[in-house]
């Protein structure tokens, strides 16, 4: 089994604030926004590292490519950098990221086997010291360049419906969860019942006045997303349900939130673009057809857990499949190291070499300003951005 270190930048303006000495549930509880890949934690053992933020040109350019600067200023993540915040913890209960961040340069990099980088966190001064790990990025908001210099892959926010990683890219979703981790860490009873309502759902809730009074005539109640993630996720943990009403398309963190707490999600046929393969009972085409499953769905509880058994294995299969590309990706590099170590011994620099340091990056950046212009469905420019080089 493969050692990884997961590497946050004291400027994130997201994730955990804490390290290896507390508790997953305690870095849930201490997060920004989102709960995040706290299955790397709970399911590979990884280790968690907030280091010094990397304020070279490419890590700001990575960063302002994932959120621009008129949302978020070099100002903003000093102030990230530096403001506490109180968790329901008896360790550190008012933390900042500067309480933990440290020197990469001090961190025992040769214990792991990959590093999973949080943008450009890690240096590149220390990427290129240590050849031997498999160096992968997960960006932000799921963008990532076309080019970029000693990173071995990227990471989609994806689900990965099939263990083969595709072009230096591993599919794994920002939310990377084990199944009932959050039903078994933020439950108050075993009890559940009721509805979820996913945040970005519908934005006027007055439209749907009718159809939250046929929820009421189910005996449903409904709630809504709260700011303060324990309680958000507590509130999740007691539901039964968990609903998505039209609203903006989302990737598909929350279902996957939902599907850890057992709840079971129900969402148009497009209301998510991250690939997760929902059961297909749980597409509803219009509020009848919603209300019908729910009707349904309360007078066969069988079914109900045949579904939620379903969503626990969609978890499951992430796991694995991601665990597979990992374990594919490193051997990959292992084999591509040794193979260079043979090729290096002739201390001979071909014109390929040459093409790929000085002609190279200069074509793939045109050839991606071309083809956005275009607007050819080979680049998606919500996805991928130019080369960024170091």
């Amino acid at each position: 089994m493969f050692k990884i270190a997961f590497i946050k930048e004291a400027c994130y303006q997201d994730l955990w604030i804490g390290d290896n000495k507390d508790t997953s549930s305690d870095l849930i509880r201490s997060t920004l926004f989102r709960t995040g890949p706290i299955g790397l934690l709970e399911t590979f053992g990884s280790d968690f590292f907030i280091v010094n933020s990397n304020n070279s040109k490419a890590g700001e350019k990575i960063r302002f490519c994932q959120i621009p600067k008129n949302y978020i200023s070099k100002e903003d993540y000093k102030l990230i950098e530096r403001t506490k915040i109180r968790i329901n913890s008896s360790r550190f209960p008012s933390r900042c990221p500067n309480d933990f961040s440290q020197d990469p340069e001090k961190i025992n990099w040769s214990k792991y086997d990959i590093v999973i980088s949080l943008n450009f966190a890690v240096p590149i001064s220390i990427r290129r010291k240590y050849p031997n790990i498999l160096w992968t990025c997960m960006t932000g908001e799921g963008r990532f360049p076309i080019q970029s210099s000693f990173w071995d892959y990227f990471i989609s926010h994806d689900y990965p419906n099939t263990p083969i990683a595709n072009l230096k890219t591993i599919n794994m979703p920002y939310t990377f969860i084990p199944p009932r981790y959050v039903f078994d860490t933020f439950r108050n009873s075993q009890n559940k019942k009721g509805i979820y309502l996913e945040v970005n759902s519908k934005s006027n809730p007055s439209n749907s006045i009718a159809l939250f009074k046929k929820f009421d005539s189910l005996k449903l109640n409904i709630e809504f997303h709260s700011e303060e993630i324990e309680e958000n996720l507590k509130k999740l943990a007691s539901s039964k349900y968990f609903i998505k009403l039209n609203g903006r398309p989302v990737r598909g963190n929350s279902f996957l939130e939902a599907m850890s707490a057992s709840s079971l999600c129900l969402l148009n046929y497009n209301d998510c673009y991250g690939q997760i393969p929902f059961h297909q009972y749980c597409y509803f085409k219009d509020e009848k057809s919603l209300i019908d499953k729910l009707q349904f769905l309360e007078k066969n509880n069988d079914f109900l857990l045949e579904l939620l058994n379903y969503q626990d294995l969609v978890l499951k299969n992430m796991i694995e499949n991601v665990k597979i590309q990992f374990e594919n990706a490193l051997l990959k590099k292992r084999k591509s190291l040794n193979s260079k170590k043979n090729k290096l011994s002739s201390k001979k620099i071909g014109l390929k070499s040459i093409f790929k340091k000085s002609l190279q990056p200069i074509i793939v950046g045109t050839c991606h300003e071309s083809l956005i212009r275009i607007n050819d469905p080979i680049i998606d420019p919500t996805k991928y951005l130019p080369s960024i080089l170091e």
